[in-house]
């Protein structure tokens, strides 16, 4: 108490900023550099670093302690707090950092609130789970890292340690709109720092002592989860659950994480139990319209499915407007991912205008989305004019800036758009620092013989699905230019251990020395694929015919029809689609397209004929019972309801698939 009394006399700062480390040279400067403008100490505990870390801190002026390690994050928490003078402390890790936009509002909230001894302030954490820092591998979690100093409030627990004030004094935990962002668990942080490993061993110690609370069991899920080790992260949640109160900040990151363990399994009627049972409890926030959105898409309810995406970005919105959260766990399901199934749904069903808006409004969140991007310019390529393409995206973009303009004559380039390409090449700076792949592109795209003739392409590729693309692009210059002896000798040296035998066939088409082996042709679709969709896209539509008649296969076409059909180009994949009809060689994505198409434009008989047909193949693919048994004669709907009973037995008592089946008695 002295040395708390003492340190509160002597305060002038407003905000000490504590951290523990070890051996984080790589990320290190990106945290402290975020926080540098805001916090007027920077306490640092180094657990025994070997590398720059403590020369890192002390270049900004950090206070540096070290620390033996004892396998106790709480002990060495505490020993950060208690060299803080500052009225307010922030803990933050290494692999953390505060956002620049931020900044501002950090600064008011930490001048304009009031410190009271009770009250310790939840923050969410954005965490990038993946390889890379894009939206698709996004998640948030509530912690609470922001406290008063002098008042007692300290860490309890060796791992995923929690603040208190002790057994006899509540602590209160107040959620703020303020954000940390976080990459430690990223795939090469955790093999760089074996995190899982190093975890994994407090909390076995914390179970051979009995010491696991609720709270416990739901991290020590995430910890199984993050390994890989799914079944053991559900059993840790679903006792997390079974113990846990639903109004700890912990539960419903818990109850998401279980249904989605169950979903992903395919065990459907566990996942919608917990979504109806329990995630129903949160129908404030659009995980539970989400959620219940993908249940009814994966068994096939997909006008049902679409109400309750919308519904799901709809809450998201009311809650925006009146300045609330607007997701409960995850940001993607107030958006990304309704969006994005409402997309799927809209091409499903062949009402392409609607996909279409919802690609658009995706893009307009997020114009850095690469995916969506590549998708919604592609169907607009095969369906618009360039001027209207490019017109379009002028609404989106800024192409006086040279990160954009960049971006979309990329873009264009992967999609061999020779208009598009040129109008946003003279936007940049010259093409000098593409890669071997989009340079080889551009000189397949715009260039002559000679060109490609002089081209360098490197003797190795370390990514081996990038070498294939790059074979590609090679065939589709020596089909064009009919150079067969740098074909060879470019090949040659690829790691890739199917390109000596697509070498062999090339070879084979282009000299017409021997005849093309079916097999070979059957195996190596895939690849043959590559060339030839970009083939048309380019538009050699001469070349592109020449190519289909050599290497065409039941596979090839069928993956021609399905992509042609799945950019509304309906003519010509319904060529495509009559060829392999007549030769009994559709397969199962071509029956479905087939049988969803007739069904939207009410050709029912059809529509049962193909359904039927696809069942046959994947008697188990449960979401097209619904379409076949909704548009089959009345004389033959239960027989395919008694086929589903008997070959989906455990997805029949789920409600709605129940309630369904009910209707036809």
């Amino acid at each position: 108490m002295e040395e708390l009394t003492q340190r509160a006399g002597n305060i002038m700062k407003q905000l000490s900023v504590c951290m523990i480390v070890k051996d984080e040279e790589a990320l290190l400067p990106r945290c402290l550099n975020s926080v540098s403008y805001l916090a007027d100490e920077i306490i640092i505990v180094d657990t025994g670093s070997k590398d720059q870390t403590k020369q890192i801190a002390a270049d900004f002026n950090a206070k540096i302690f070290e620390y033996t390690w004892n396998n106790d994050f709480a002990a060495a928490r505490n020993e950060s707090l208690r060299h803080a003078t500052g009225k307010w402390i922030l803990v933050l890790d290494a692999d953390e950092y505060l956002g620049a936009d931020d900044l501002q509002k950090w600064s008011a909230f930490l001048r304009e609130e009031q410190p009271q001894s009770h009250l310790a302030y939840t923050l969410s954490v954005i965490n990038f789970t993946g390889d890379n820092d894009r939206s698709d591998e996004i998640n948030t979690a509530p912690v609470t890292r922001l406290f008063p100093n002098f008042k007692g409030i300290h860490f309890e627990r060796p791992i995923h340690e929690q603040l208190t004030r002790g057994r006899s004094k509540d602590l209160f935990h107040k959620n703020i709109s303020l954000s940390i962002y976080h990459t430690g668990y990223q795939t090469q942080r955790v093999t760089e720092k074996n995190k899982h490993e190093r975890n994994m061993q407090i909390f076995n110690k914390m179970k051979e002592s009995n010491k696991l609370s609720d709270y416990d069991w739901f991290t020590l899920g995430n910890q199984y989860r993050y390994g890989q080790e799914d079944d053991e992260a559900l059993r840790c949640y679903e006792r997390a659950l079974k113990g846990g109160n639903s109004q700890e900040a912990w539960y419903p990151h818990c109850l998401l994480g279980a249904i989605g363990l169950y979903y992903k399994r395919n065990s459907l009627a566990q996942s919608w139990g917990l979504t109806e049972s329990k995630l129903s409890k949160y129908q404030d926030f659009s995980e539970y319209y989400t959620i219940k959105g993908i249940h009814l898409e994966k068994m096939g309810f997909l006008e049902q499915a679409t109400s309750w995406y919308l519904k799901a970005i709809d809450v998201a919105e009311q809650r925006t407007q009146l300045n609330q959260e607007a997701w409960l766990s995850d940001p993607m399901y107030s958006f990304e991912t309704p969006a994005q199934q409402l997309v799927d749904i809209y091409f499903r069903l062949n009402d392409n205008q609607q996909a279409i808006y919802w690609l658009s409004k995706l893009l307009n969140k997020d114009t850095r989305n690469v995916k969506v991007l590549l998708r919604l310019v592609e169907w607009l390529c095969l369906n618009e004019e360039p001027s209207a393409v490019i017109g379009f995206l002028d609404k989106i973009y800024d192409v006086r800036e040279k990160a954009e303009s960049s971006l979309l004559f990329k873009i264009s380039l992967v999609l061999g758009q020779a208009e598009l390409v040129h109008y946003y090449e003279q936007l940049i700076d010259g093409v000098s620092t593409l890669n071997t792949l989009d340079e080889l592109r551009y000189t397949t795209l715009t260039g002559t013989k000679e060109s490609w003739e002089s081209l360098t392409i490197p003797n190795s590729n370390k990514d081996q699905e990038n070498e294939l693309q790059l074979w590609a692009q090679i065939v589709i210059a020596t089909i064009k230019w009919g150079t067969y002896k740098k074909f060879e000798e470019v090949t040659r040296h690829f790691k890739n251990e199917s390109i000596p035998k697509l070498n062999e066939l090339v070879l084979q088409m282009l000299t017409g020395k021997a005849a093309l082996n079916e097999q070979s042709l059957e195996m190596h679709a895939n690849s043959l694929f590559l060339v030839a969709k970009q083939l048309f896209l380019i538009r050699e539509y001469e070349l592109f015919d020449q190519f289909i008649q050599a290497f065409k296969s039941a596979e090839l076409i069928n993956q021609l029809a399905n992509y042609f059909y799945s950019l509304n180009m309906t003519e010509m994949a319904m060529n495509y689609y009559s060829i392999l009809l007549s030769q009994q060689q559709l397969n199962f994505n071509s029956l479905v397209n087939l049988g969803f198409y007739h069904a939207n434009q009410g050709y029912d008989s059809d529509a049962v004929e193909f359904i039927s047909e696809a069942l046959k193949l994947q008697p188990k693919a449960s979401y097209l019972y619904y379409v076949l048994i909704q548009h089959a004669p009345e004389g033959q709907k239960n027989y395919f309801i008694e086929k589903f009973i008997a070959e989906c037995p455990e997805l029949v008592n789920i409600t709605f698939v129940l309630n369904f089946l009910n209707g036809f008695k």
